[in-house]
């Protein structure tokens, strides 16, 4: 075994520990990221409120996706048959992606494409750590390209049309809200981090230091060069809208969230490790307290999908004012932290979490340690 890289199990734990809470918290992060971005849409008045909705738009999404590849990669390690188990689970992604595109409105839903990084996943995980890196650098590179050239970039393909027409794949492969280049780039780069020794104080500080510089300084290298060229930010798109601009270089410039684009990526992805690192480690330094957060991140896909069945019932984003809307992210964050705290005191995994353990032939252990205590004490 190299240094730096340990073996855990498929539920996160390690050969010389217990679960890693951090990537807990840093998977809470994404999703208060995400449900910013899909209740609290900013409205350019400049304030607070509306930097911090304006922030979040293409960074939740990248910092998701990378701790989905990280997770891969430790359900790999200690699976019984690692590459069944993500085919399964790679299905069973795709179904409920499909069911929530349907049963959801005005969002877009992240996870056929997930399911899509899950299938390759088997082929990914095999390659060496070098190959892994340089994939999710070409990958990223390519995605900038294909995005201008082999794409229609409409974003209006239904994905439930996946299986019916070549616009279905196209969508999820080249110019879909999350295509596979150049957005597999942060899953592929999360795998490799999934095999670094993340109890380590030192890996967790180097990914906050590394993470931060990449991520500021390619935002800032992108305006420099921008400026340096005397580029027209409104001719070619930066900035905003440039879906129907003929192919140019000077696009790869553009670090405006979701625009595929080279200089968003590496920022996307500086600011994803940065999130990473700090909460490995902070969280040990909280003790308990961090608990409701880190059960929070544990049920991340109940809690996605339960975000997403409540577009049904709140108002779209931008038909309120944005105190309001901040209002209803801050009750549906700390409501389901409430409900999450409670329910893994309970039971080991959230509902469909255990979904996917199944499908990677693990104990679903619908009653914890805790709870089997409990019971035991009450007996006479």
């Amino acid at each position: 075994m190299s240094v730096g890289v340990s073996e855990r199990s498929a539920d996160g734990t390690s050969a010389r520990g217990p679960r890693i809470v951090g990537i807990d918290v840093a998977r809470a992060v994404a999703m208060l990221g995400m449900i910013i971005v899909h209740f609290a849409r900013f409205d350019g008045s400049g304030g607070a409120l509306d930097t911090i909705a304006e922030s979040m738009r293409g960074r939740a999404m990248p910092l998701f996706m990378l701790l989905g590849g990280l997770g891969v990669t430790l359900v790999s390690r200690r699976a019984k048959n690692p590459d069944r188990g993500l085919f399964i689970r790679a299905v069973i992604l795709l179904m409920l992606g499909l069911a929530l595109h349907e049963l959801s409105t005005g969002i877009a839903i992240v996870l056929q494409s997930y399911a899509l990084f899950f299938a390759v996943s088997p082929l990914l995980r095999r390659l060496p750590s070098t190959v892994l890196v340089g994939s999710a650098a070409m990958i990223a590179v390519a995605g900038s390209v294909t995005y201008q050239t082999v794409g229609q970039p409409r974003r209006t393909t239904p994905y439930t049309e996946l299986f019916d027409r070549i616009d279905g794949v196209r969508s999820l492969v080249f110019d879909g809200f999350y295509p596979f280049f150049p957005v597999a780039a942060f899953f592929i780069l999360g795998m490799w981090i999934g095999r670094l020794d993340l109890r380590q104080e030192r890996i967790a500080g180097v990914l906050t230091g590394v993470g931060v510089a990449v991520g500021v300084g390619s935002v800032w290298g992108a305006n420099v060069l921008v400026d340096w060229f005397d580029v027209d930010r409104a001719r070619f798109g930066i900035g905003g809208p440039g879906d129907d601009r003929p192919f140019t270089w000077v696009r790869l410039l553009d670090h405006t969230g979701h625009s595929e684009m080279l200089a968003w990526v590496l920022s996307a992805t500086g600011t994803a490790a940065a999130v990473l690192g700090l909460s490995l480690l902070i969280t040990p330094r909280l003790g308990v307290a961090v608990q409701p957060v880190a059960s929070l991140g544990a049920l991340a896909l109940t809690f996605y999908a339960f975000q997403a069945l409540m577009t049904n019932v709140i108002p779209e984003a931008s038909t309120t004012s944005l105190a309001e809307e901040f209002v209803t992210v801050t009750y549906l964050y700390l409501g389901f932290m409430v409900f999450a705290y409670i329910w893994k005191l309970w039971f080991r995994s959230g509902p469909l979490e255990a979904l996917l353990r199944i499908g990677s032939g693990q104990r679903t252990g619908s009653v914890s340690h805790r709870f089997q205590r409990w019971l035991t004490s009450g007996r006479t």
